[in-house]
Formats: C-alpha cells, sequence, structure tokens
C-alpha cells in the first residue's frame, strides 16, 4: 500500500515538472505607437494616423485613430479603423462640430491587447494659411483735412478702434485656389449662386482642370484678382477671419499706434513701398516685393485695390461713429482702398476711398482679411 501511493506521489510530481518546464514563456505585449501630427483642419473634419513602431510580438489585428472631446479617447469612442493599412497609415477625422477641441489617439490591437499612441489636441476649425500681424488698438485721426484730397476723404474726425490682426500680405493666388478647391466650388467660380471668381475674364491667373483649380505657372504669389466681394468674404469667413472695416483698414495702413502719417502706406516715397502705374509695367506683382509699413505689412498701397466690408457712402465720415466704425447700414457699392498697379499715386494715398458694386470683379482688386480675438 505504502508502495502505491509513493508511486502515484512520484507519477504526480514528474507529471507537474514536466508541465512547468515545458510551458512557453508568452513575452506578447500590447503594440507600441506614435499618433501623427493633425493636419488638413477644418470645422467638420482633419487627418492624422499612426506610426506602429513595434507589434508587441503578435499579429495586428486592428489599427486606426480615435478621438473625443475628452481627453484620453479610447476605441469605445470615435474610432476610424485602417484594417490592412501599413504601418505608417493617414486617417480622416470627420464628423466633427465647428469650434470644438478634440483629443485624438492612434491605436493597435494584438492579441494582448490594445495600445494607444500619445495624445494630441486640436480645435475643429480652418487654419489660415498666411501670417498674420497683430495691432493694438488705438485712437487715430481718420481722412484728410479739409483742403486735401477728396469730399469723400472729409471730414477729418477721431476713430477708436478695437484689437486686431490683418493678413501681412494681401492674398495670393495659390492661396485662393485652395479656398476655392476646399468649397467644391463649381467650374465657372461661383458658389452657392454668387460669383467669386470671374473665370472668363481675359486675365484671370487661375484656370480648372481636371477637376480643380490650378494657378497659372509662376502666378501662384501674385495677389488674387477677377474676385468678387462675395468671393474675398466667403474666404475670409472660411478661415475664421472677415473683410476689414474701413477704419480698420487705413489704422492699419498708416501705421497704427507706430503711425509717422505718412501719405502712403509707409512712406512720402511712393516707388519703394507700392507698385503703380508708374513702375509696375502694366501688371500687379507677387506680394511682398515692396517695402513694408511700420506694421510690417505690404502692399497696403499700391499692387492691387483690396475690399473692405463697409458700404460707401462719400458722407459717411460727417455722421460716422467714433468707436469701432462699421460704415453705412445699407448701399449699392463696397469700399475698396489702397490704389492699384492701374492707378497714378493719388489713389494710393492711405485716405483715399473708392467703391464699386460687389459683384463685380477686376484684373486690380484684391483683399485681406482680419481677425479679431
Amino acid at each position: 500500500m505504502k508502495k502505491t501511493i509513493l508511486f502515484l506521489f512520484t507519477a504526480a510530481f514528474a507529471i507537474t515538472s514536466c508541465n512547468k518546464d515545458d510551458d512557453p514563456v508568452d513575452n506578447t505585449t500590447v503594440p507600441t505607437l506614435t499618433t501623427l501630427d493633425i493636419t488638413n483642419i477644418t470645422p467638420t473634419s482633419a487627418t492624422s494616423g499612426g506610426d506602429i513602431t513595434a507589434t508587441g510580438g503578435a499579429d495586428i489585428t486592428a489599427k486606426g485613430i480615435c478621438w473625443s472631446t475628452s481627453p484620453n479617447p479610447t476605441v469605445l469612442d470615435f474610432t476610424m479603423d485602417e484594417g490592412n493599412n501599413p504601418s505608417n497609415y493617414t486617417s480622416n477625422i470627420t464628423g466633427l462640430t465647428a469650434n470644438s477641441t478634440y483629443y485624438v489617439r492612434a491605436y493597435a490591437t494584438n492579441s494582448k491587447g490594445t495600445g494607444y499612441g500619445n495624445e494630441l489636441e486640436f480645435v475643429a476649425e480652418n487654419i489660415f494659411p498666411g501670417e498674420k500681424v497683430s495691432i493694438a488698438g488705438g485712437t487715430f485721426t481718420m481722412g484728410s483735412p479739409n483742403g486735401i484730397g477728396f469730399i469723400g476723404e472729409h471730414p477729418e474726425h477721431s476713430v477708436m478702434l478695437s484689437d486686431f490682426s490683418i493678413s501681412k500680405y494681401e492674398i495670393t493666388n495659390a492661396q485662393y485656389v485652395t479656398f476655392m478647391n476646399d468649397i467644391g466650388a463649381n467650374i465657372d467660380g461661383s458658389f452657392n449662386g454668387e460669383e467669386y471668381l470671374n473665370m472668363d475674364a481675359p486675365d484671370i491667373e487661375i484656370s480648372h482642370t481636371s477637376g480643380s483649380f490650378v494657378v497659372d505657372a509662376g502666378k501662384e504669389n501674385n495677389p488674387v484678382i477677377e474676385v468678387s466681394w462675395f468671393g474675398a468674404k466667403a474666404y475670409a469667413e472660411h478661415y475664421g477671419g472677415r473683410l476689414p472695416t474701413e477704419a480698420e483698414w487705413e489704422f492699419a495702413a498708416k501705421g497704427g499706434t507706430n503711425s509717422s502719417d505718412f501719405k502712403y502706406s509707409g512712406s512720402n516715397t511712393i516707388d519703394d513701398f507700392a507698385w503703380y502705374i508708374s513702375n509696375s509695367g502694366g501688371s500687379a506683382h507677387p506680394v511682398g516685393t515692396k517695402s513694408a509699413n511700420e506694421l510690417g505689412l505690404h502692399d497696403m498701397s499700391g499692387n492691387v485695390w483690396e475690399w473692405t466690408n463697409d458700404w460707401s457712402d462719400r458722407n459717411f465720415y460727417s455722421i460716422s461713429p467714433s468707436w469701432n466704425p462699421q460704415g453705412p447700414a445699407t448701399g449699392t457699392s463696397r469700399v475698396h482702398r489702397g490704389g492699384s498697379w492701374k492707378t497714378t499715386a493719388t489713389s494710393c494715398r492711405v485716405a483715399y476711398r473708392s467703391g464699386i458694386k460687389p459683384s463685380l470683379t477686376t484684373s486690380y482688386l484684391g483683399f485681406r482679411p482680419v481677425f479679431t480675438p
């Protein structure tokens, strides 16, 4: 009896010892990866992705990105599954709410579990693709004194403005083409029933080829022309801005609180600061090729006229509010400022005013947006 018990104990120990020694060690870990930068941000979408740096010793069964309005999103939140795409993959983030903050992480899953990349944060809004110059608000004298300039520039009056920022340069053909493609504008340059860009104009520097708007070679950095007020306004709003008021435009052109009270934007000597009829050679030039004014802004005088938001009324200065004036409530024409490559030096003066119907376009009229805090 004792021998039988001893045999059974010895056999059981041997089996137990054999199983313990022969079991393989599971060194599998969850995947490790990096979340790719957020790009192509719009009010409703963005692009990210992941780079899997280690599979964790097992096959990847799922991968993609996840996002949420709360930190540390997981696969239980919004996800985009990239299936069998390569280990370095891009993903589209869709269905976003404009002006909301989102958190994004790449993820990858194997038999051990799900690993997450680093967390990134962004706001769902269109990012202005150009440089902006911040302008401190202040008080300035708008218009021209009696006896100087034209009747629409009178009377001189004091204006107080809040802080704002403005594009350092006039909007270029390349920037405007990106906008037109982003919104899916019609081949004729219209959108939602309004002509944004006059594609039939003989001097237009943009064409429509293979389903997209493209810039004529060598004209990428020229200011966009043949753009209507509606097209300028839509561009500004697409990137979270707006067109400047007439007062904001003149304050910026005069150099803001750094103003030296020059006749033209940046100088009393026009040739170093503006492309106009005497030096332009009969066309617009790439933005920023003339000297900047006191605020670092280029082409506020000359190159192309610039749309503002205000309705045109030559008598408005006599009734203008002193605090952030918005222009007349109604009108038939919108103010444009700054003169152009086609005008004389007189029209390039910072106080000069002119108006044109908002639906019209020309080869010497463009714009630059402003942004408020």
